[in-house]
C-alpha cells in the first residue's frame, strides 16, 4: 500500500472520519490508560480529622496562639521558628534510628540537640529546606482544592516542591514567609476546627463538610497562608531590622 492510500485509509468511513486506523483498514484500538501509582491513593483525610477531634481546647487553643504568632510575626522570629523545627525533625529521626539499637529515648535526645546544634551556622540551608518542603505542601493542598483527581495529588506535591525550592535559593525572605505562613495556617485550622467541633451542634455539621467536601481542609490552609505572605511582605517592608535576633 502506497502513502495516498495510507491517507485515504486513515479518513475510511470503516474507522470514522479522524478515527485512527490500520494500513488494512481495521479500525486501532487504544488501550484504556491506567492512573499511574501514586505515593497514597488519596489525602488522609480520616486520619486528619481524628487528630482534630482528640486534641482538648485547651491544645486547641496554644494551636491558634502559636498560628497567630507564625503568621503575623514569623518573619521577625523564624530563626527561633527554625531550629525548632529542625530540632523536631532531629528528634524523629534520631527516635527513629535509636529505635535501631533499643534506645529510642538516647536517639531522640541525640538527634534533637545534634540537628539543633547545626541549625544556627546553616541556618540558610535550613531555611531553603524548610521552603521547598513547605512548597511541596502547598502544591499538594492546592491540588486537592481543585478537585484534580487524588491519587495524581503526588504531582502537585512534586511541582509546589521544585518551585519552593527554586524560590528558596532565589529569594531568602520569601521562603521564611512561606513555610512560617503554611506552618501557621495548619495550626490555625487544627486550633480552629477543634474549637469547633466542641460544640454538639456544631460537630456534626462539620464531619459532613469535612469528609464531603475533600478541598475544605485544602481551602484551610491555602486561604490563610496567601494572606499571611501579604501581610508578612507589607510588615516586612516597614522594618528595617526585619530578623530577631539580628
Amino acid at each position: 500500500m502506497n502513502f495516498t492510500s495510507l491517507l485515504l485509509a486513515q479518513a475510511a468511513p470503516s474507522g470514522g472520519f479522524g478515527s485512527p486506523v490500520g494500513p488494512d483498514g481495521s479500525p486501532i484500538v487504544k488501550p484504556e490508560q491506567a492512573v499511574p501509582p501514586a505515593f497514597f491513593e488519596s489525602v488522609p483525610t480520616e486520619d486528619i480529622w481524628r487528630v482534630i477531634t482528640q486534641i482538648s481546647w485547651i491544645q486547641a487553643v496554644v494551636c491558634v496562639a502559636f498560628a497567630l504568632i507564625y503568621l503575623i510575626y514569623g518573619w521577625r522570629v523564624f530563626k527561633v521558628l527554625v531550629v525548632i523545627n529542625i530540632a523536631v525533625l532531629g528528634l524523629v529521626v534520631g527516635r527513629f534510628l535509636g529505635a535501631k539499637l533499643n534506645s529510642p529515648i538516647w536517639g531522640g535526645i541525640i538527634g534533637t540537640i545534634a540537628m539543633a546544634t547545626i541549625t544556627w551556622p546553616f541556618m540558610k540551608y535550613c531555611v531553603s529546606g524548610l521552603g521547598a518542603l513547605a512548597g511541596a505542601v502547598l502544591g499538594a493542598a492546592i491540588w486537592q482544592t481543585a478537585v484534580l483527581p487524588e491519587p495524581l495529588v503526588w504531582v502537585g506535591a512534586l511541582a509546589g516542591l521544585v518551585a519552593g525550592g527554586f524560590m528558596a535559593f532565589s529569594s531568602f525572605k520569601f521562603s521564611i514567609m512561606l513555610f512560617t505562613s503554611l506552618q501557621g495556617s495548619v495550626f490555625l485550622a487544627i486550633g480552629l476546627l477543634a474549637l469547633l467541633n466542641d460544640y454538639p451542634r456544631l460537630s456534626s455539621h462539620l464531619a459532613v463538610i469535612v469528609y464531603s467536601h475533600g478541598y475544605f481542609l485544602s481551602l484551610a490552609v491555602v486561604i490563610p497562608t496567601v494572606f499571611s505572605i501579604l501581610l508578612q511582605r507589607k510588615l516586612l517592608s516597614k522594618q528595617p531590622n526585619w530578623a530577631m535576633p539580628e
